[in-house]
C-alpha cells in the first residue's frame, strides 16, 4: 500500500492572522490600551524624577504597578476563568479610562493621590491582561499561535515606540493634562474594538466564595508546579522582562549623565529597544516556525547578555542605540516562543489562572528587580550595574544550555 506523503501545514503570516476579524479587533484593543498605558507611565516617570532626582525615585511608578500585580494577579485569574472574558476587557478599559481622567485635577496638587489612582488603574489591569492573553488561542488556530504572539509582542513594543516615544514631544508641547486626556480617549476606542469581538463564553457555576477562590487558585498553582515547561517559560519571561524594565529605569539617568542629551529624552532609548523588538517580532512571525522554540529563547538570552556587557562600556549615542536595538531584538527571540509554549500547553479551563500568575511575574519584573537595581545604580554607578546585569543574563543563558525541559 502506497503511503501518502505527509502534508506540511501552511504556516500563518501576519496578513492571514489579521484577516481574522475577531483577532484583528483584539489586536486593536491591545494596541490602543497599551499606548494609553505608556502615556500614563511616561507622565508618572517624569513627575517622580522631577520630584526625587534619583534612579530609585523613578522606580516608584513601576513599584505601584508591580505591587498591584502581586496582590491581585493570581486571584484575578480565578475570576477570569469564570467570567465572560469579553466583558472583563470592556469594563476594564472603561474603568481605566475614567480613572485616568480623575488624575488630572491632582497632577499638580497631590502626587500621593495620583499614585493611589494609578494603583487602582494597575489593579484593574490585572483582570484585563489574563482575559486578553487567554482569548488569543480561542480566536486563532494552533498553527497560527507563533505568528499571533509575535504580532502581539511587536505591538507591545510598537506601543512603547508610539506611547513613550511620542510622550516626550506631546508633553513638552501640549502639557500633562492633554496627554492624560488622549490616554483616556484611547481606552474608550479600545472598548469599542472589544465590543466587536465574537468570543464564545462557557458558563460556569456562579457560586463563588473565599474557599472556592482559594481552591481554584491552588489548582492553578499546582498545575504550574507540576509542569516543568510552564515553570521554565514563566521564569524566563520574568528574567527577560526584568532586564527591559531595569533598562527603562536606567535610561533616564543614562540619557542625563552619560549621553548628555537630557533626562526628558530617555524615550529615544526606549524607542530603540522597541524598534528592535518590532523588527525581531516581524522576522519571527515569518520564519520562527522553522526553529525550535527553546532554541530561539536560548539565542535571545545569549544576545541580550552580550549586548548589556557591551552597553556598559558605550558612551556614543549611535552605538548605545544600536546595542539597545539588539537587546530589543534578543527579547523578541525570548518572548514570542515562550508565550506560544504557554498557549499550546495550558488547558483552556485554567488559562485565566495561569496567565494571571504570568501577569504577576511579568508585572513583578517592573517592581522588585527595578527597585533593587535602581538602588544599586545609585550606590555603585551605571557602568558597574550594567556589567552585573549583563553577567546575570549571559550566565542564565549558558546555564540553560545544560538543562532544558522538553517543551516541543
Amino acid at each position: 500500500m502506497i503511503k501518502k506523503p505527509l502534508e506540511i501545514p501552511k504556516q500563518a503570516r501576519f496578513s492571514q492572522v489579521l484577516g481574522n476579524k475577531d483577532f484583528l479587533c483584539l489586536w486593536l484593543d491591545q494596541l490602543m490600551s497599551l499606548i494609553a498605558d505608556r502615556l500614563l507611565l511616561y507622565v508618572l516617570l517624569i513627575l517622580t524624577f522631577k520630584l526625587t532626582q534619583s534612579n530609585l525615585g523613578v522606580s516608584f511608578p513601576m513599584l505601584a504597578f508591580g505591587i498591584s500585580a502581586v496582590m491581585f494577579g493570581p486571584t484575578a485569574g480565578v475570576f477570569v476563568d469564570r467570567w465572560n472574558k469579553k466583558l472583563v476587557m470592556v469594563f476594564s478599559n472603561l474603568l481605566r479610562g475614567s480613572l485616568i481622567l480623575l488624575i488630572i485635577p491632582f497632577a499638580a496638587e497631590s502626587i500621593p493621590t495620583v499614585f493611589i489612582i494609578s494603583f487602582l488603574i494597575f489593579a484593574i489591569s490585572q483582570f484585563f491582561a489574563p482575559a486578553e492573553a487567554s482569548s488569543i488561542p480561542l480566536l486563532v488556530e494552533k498553527r497560527d499561535l507563533i505568528a499571533a504572539n509575535s504580532l502581539f509582542m511587536m505591538t507591545l513594543m510598537a506601543a512603547s515606540i508610539i506611547g513613550i516615544g511620542l510622550a516626550a514631544p506631546l508633553t513638552n508641547f501640549l502639557g500633562i493634562t492633554p496627554v492624560l486626556i488622549i490616554a483616556a480617549f484611547l481606552h474608550l476606542l479600545s472598548t469599542l474594538a472589544t465590543l466587536m469581538i465574537s468570543l464564545k463564553h462557557k458558563s460556569q457555576a456562579t457560586n463563588i466564595s473565599l474557599p472556592v477562590i482559594f481552591k481554584e487558585l491552588m489548582l492553578g498553582l499546582e498545575f504550574i508546579r507540576r509542569k516543568s515547561a510552564i515553570k521554565s517559560a514563566l521564569l524566563k519571561l520574568f528574567i527577560s522582562t526584568s532586564v527591559l524594565a531595569i533598562i527603562c529605569m536606567l535610561a533616564v539617568n543614562f540619557s542625563e549623565n552619560v549621553l548628555k542629551i537630557g533626562a526628558a529624552n530617555f524615550g529615544y532609548l526606549i524607542f530603540s529597544a522597541g524598534a528592535g523588538m518590532f523588527i525581531g517580532g516581524l522576522v519571527l512571525g515569518h520564519y520562527g516556525h522553522y526553529f525550535k522554540k527553546n532554541n530561539l529563547a536560548q539565542l535571545g538570552f545569549l544576545l541580550a547578555g552580550s549586548s548589556l556587557l557591551l552597553l556598559a562600556w558605550a558612551n556614543n549615542l549611535w552605538l548605545v542605540l544600536a546595542l539597545i536595538f539588539l537587546l530589543g531584538a534578543a527579547n523578541a527571540c525570548i518572548v514570542s516562543p515562550l508565550q506560544t509554549i504557554l498557549h499550546e500547553k495550558v488547558p483552556r479551563a485554567i488559562r485565566g489562572r495561569v496567565f494571571g500568575v504570568q501577569n504577576m511575574f511579568i508585572s513583578s519584573a517592573f517592581t522588585f528587580p527595578v527597585v533593587v537595581f535602581g538602588e544599586i545604580a545609585d550606590l555603585i554607578g551605571l557602568h558597574q550595574v550594567l556589567i552585573l546585569l549583563g553577567t546575570i543574563v549571559l550566565a542564565s543563558g549558558l546555564l540553560n544550555l545544560k538543562s532544558r525541559p522538553k517543551t516541543e
